[in-house]
């Protein structure tokens, strides 16, 4: 389980975020979502500690992120954000090495090379293991950042705007890997996403932001109404039920 108690955040003088608790269940793939500004990422680079927590706590399990060393949570939170600069001349199977190196401390055993070799299969980049970055388009990459942090192999996966770059094909291919992960190795994932549509079809649990405050928090089929989105996106909006599943259209004028 994943537990925010009282998380509030300020840039300069702004307060970004406003007292947030939540308690989020294991093996699930739970979906921030909300208008821009709404305070996600912000949550998100708190969470994953690319910002320091200003106050409260936050728990993975039973390892607050202040206290564990690092090396653990490098084990117990694998996280992408938005803005991944990777440096250096790296093939696509170098970097995905990388993302076992809390394991094998820069010397990879066959137990590392088999997992590499897992998630290359798993994520369909065989045709490129032996590309090198630079040589890939921005879906390609993205695919390769992803598969990276999936090579980590932790019980928690955080994921800022990850369906970015990516066609229709791949995007959905990925919802259904995470949703995959969820169910059969129990790992929790949490998503940042902007397409409504994608985290009503595969999310389990979804937290609605609106200026930096949790305005919601439930199933999709309960929280994702033509109200609620009214009230978050102050747009007019069809919801239609698929499957006991929402399905967002938009309402023509």
């Amino acid at each position: 389980m994943i537990k925010l108690d009282n998380i509030s955040h300020h840039i300069g003088k702004q307060q970004i975020l406003h007292d947030i608790s939540l308690s989020l269940p294991s093996a699930q793939v739970i979906a921030l979502i909300g208008p821009n500004g709404a305070g996600k990422s912000t949550l998100f680079s708190v969470m994953a500690r690319l910002q320091p927590l200003q106050s409260g706590k936050v728990m993975f399990g039973e390892h607050d992120i202040v206290s564990c060393p690092a090396r653990t949570l490098a084990k117990t939170v694998a996280m992408l954000g938005q803005d991944n600069q990777v440096q250096g001349r790296l093939r696509v199977h170098e970097l995905l090495m990388f993302g076992r190196y809390p394991y094998h401390q820069g010397k990879p055993t066959p137990k590392d090379v088999q997992k590499v070799t897992e998630i290359i299969e798993r994520f369909e980049l065989e045709h490129l293991a032996d590309r090198f970055l630079s040589t890939l388009s921005g879906g390609q990459r993205q695919r390769v950042l992803i598969a990276m942090i999936v090579c980590q192999d932790t019980p928690y996966l955080l994921l800022d705007e990850p369906l970015n770059n990516l066609d229709m094909y791949h995007a959905g291919r990925l919802m259904r890997e995470l949703r995959e992960l969820s169910c059969s190795q129990q790992k929790t994932v949490v998503i940042v996403l902007h397409d409504i549509n994608q985290a009503a079809q595969f999310a389990d649990t979804v937290v609605m932001m609106k200026t930096g405050q949790v305005m919601a928090v439930g199933q999709p089929v309960d929280v994702i109404t033509k109200d609620t989105m009214k009230d978050l996106y102050n747009v007019d909006v069809t919801v239609l039920n698929h499957q006991g599943r929402p399905v967002i259209v938009d309402t023509l004028l």
